[in-house]
């Protein structure tokens, strides 16, 4: 019925303007002058200093070696099922290490040069981002996690390390915006909710609108690693987004536009 009468009222079509409003042409000279900008020297020291998080305030706290993952690849791609079925059972820091490491972790360092001859270091992760812009955040709303308090953390690549960004108090508000309307998933049986925050603008100021499309490419890439380790951790995963946004915003001190929640991941004890 929607496909049938998606004119018959008039109504704005938003997603399919989506796509035309985030199309590439040639010779878009903003766009072009835009991305030439970035392999300046300014910019190429401003992606190396990204989510490098001023030591002061929140402490931090620094993950464990991990939980080895001793399945192959080929088997953990077959294997790898959506998992709701959570025991209650609480997740080892271990696992919420590795899951991570894999979902966004860094794994290569290059060294690069600027033209007055200064050296530089930038920071490679597990899930390809265009540009090399990471717009998207990875942040932990720990439920059951042994060694880790409850609360909402941020995990910071470069320093692979969490820290801490709302106490407990954040839970509550937060799982009252997540609605599975079945009612299919209990919430508080899970081990932890990986939030995947998006910042638009660190895309979209190179690229321009196409950059939105880019940031939800990176999110699918960190949403697959994250499962894909989780299966090879023998944990239950299963992608989330039925959340209201605008609940899950307040609950997140986030404004939805220029900070905005994707997509989760829940992660559980199978």
């Amino acid at each position: 019925m929607r496909f049938e009468n998606q004119s018959a009222d008039g109504a704005k079509r938003i997603a399919e303007e989506f796509l035309l409003a985030t199309r590439m042409r040639r010779w878009d000279r903003e766009a072009l002058l835009s991305i030439g900008y970035y392999f300046s020297d300014v910019m190429a020291v401003v992606q190396s200093r990204q989510d490098r998080l001023p030591r002061q305030g929140a402490p931090r706290v620094p993950l464990p070696e991990g939980a080895d993952a001793p399945a192959g690849l080929a088997e953990t791609v077959l294997r790898r099922r959506s998992g709701r079925d959570f025991t209650g059972a609480p997740v080892s820091l271990d696992d919420i290490a590795t899951v991570l490491r894999f979902a966004g972790g860094v794994t290569a360092e290059a060294d690069i040069e600027l033209a007055d001859g200064a050296p530089l270091t930038m920071g490679f992760r597990t899930v390809p981002s265009a540009g090399g812009l990471y717009p998207v955040e990875l942040w932990l709303a720990a439920l059951n996690v042994t060694g880790l308090e409850r609360g909402l953390h941020r995990y910071l690549p470069v320093e692979d390390a969490l820290t801490a960004q709302a106490g407990p108090e954040t839970l509550p508000e937060l799982l009252a915006s997540f609605d599975p309307q079945d009612g299919s998933i209990d919430f508080e049986r899970a081990g932890a909710v990986l939030l995947l925050i998006g910042n638009p603008w660190r895309s979209m100021r190179k690229y321009g609108p196409r950059g939105m499309r880019s940031m939800f490419h990176e999110s699918g890439g960190i949403a697959q690693n994250t499962h894909l380790a989780a299966t090879g951790l023998g944990l239950q995963s299963v992608d989330f987004s039925g959340f209201y946004d605008d609940e899950a915003h307040a609950a997140l001190h986030l404004d939805g536009v220029h900070r905005t929640l994707l997509h989760t991941v829940l992660l559980g004890a199978g």
